[in-house]
């Protein structure tokens, strides 16, 4: 059965994706060219190793993201970004360059590979204090989740959309997602995005109504069609056919909820 898994990976602003990948180009580049000047590579071939390896930093980064949703270990995360980033550059410029310049880029590969072994390490602390950061907070979570007090919960949520106001009931959502700065708040009919943090929308839902069964994701728990397993993670299947990812906090705090 093929499922539609919605993954959590985390959304940066526009400023943020500009200083990123610019700070990995400049990087990148820098790198290319203390290295080629050892062999004396020319500026096309500077330009080309470092695009190459941003590309691959940033496509393996966001797709690991990607895999350690699906409970992808860290270890093995690890390995995979030593190796597609150590080997692919390579490739692409054994494809790319004559042989005889290849030749020359060859000569690089061993600072290279100490290189990389520096880049492997401080993607393994990141992804190191992204899990810590996660464990936290679903900790904080679910600890709060614990602590009864009155308060009046709203039965609707209100957005602007266009010139006007969206009325939006809490019958008609099926879940809400975090988005940057912004929540998304998603119906059968739509989704419309509201300048909000998860942990205000929380505090005025009804708990036994809605559940974060996510750092990212709050759903509605009449539109839980089902709860399955897929690999190592735990999904909750709506009534549209949408999948989640459940985090181990927010399945237990739904099983308190529906009770079972």
């Amino acid at each position: 059965m093929k499922l539609n898994v919605s993954l959590e990976v985390e959304k940066l602003n526009k400023y943020q994706w500009t200083a990123c990948l610019g700070f990995i180009l400049a990087t990148s580049f820098l790198y290319a060219f203390l290295l080629g000047s050892f062999v004396s590579l020319g500026w096309k071939e500077y330009l080309v190793d470092s695009l190459v390896i941003t590309g691959c930093i940033l496509f393996f980064v966001f797709f690991l993201q990607k895999m350690h949703v699906y409970g992808m270990p860290v270890y093995v995360q690890i390995m995979i970004f030593f190796i597609a980033v150590g080997g692919l550059p390579v490739l692409v410029m054994y494809l790319y360059l004559p042989h005889e310049r290849f030749l020359l880029y060859y000569e690089t590969i061993p600072l290279r590979i100490f290189v990389i072994i520096l880049l492997t390490v401080i993607f393994g602390f990141w992804r190191k204090i992204r899990v810590t950061a996660e464990l936290t907070e679903e900790s904080d979570t679910e600890q709060k989740s614990g602590i009864s007090t009155p308060v009046n919960y709203t039965d609707k949520i209100t957005v602007r959309a266009g010139n006007g106001i969206k009325v939006i009931p809490l019958e008609e959502l099926l879940f809400i997602q975090a988005d940057g700065d912004y929540i998304s708040l998603v119906t059968e009919k739509g989704s419309w995005l509201k300048e909000e943090t998860m942990k205000h929308v929380q505090d005025i839902l009804p708990p036994s109504r809605f559940v974060r069964i996510h750092r990212s994701f709050i759903v509605n728990v009449a539109k839980i069609n089902r709860i399955e397993r897929y690999g190592q993670q735990q999904l909750i299947i709506l009534n549209n056919g949408k999948s989640i990812r459940i985090s181990a906090s927010g399945y237990r705090t739904l099983k308190e909820t529906l009770g079972f």
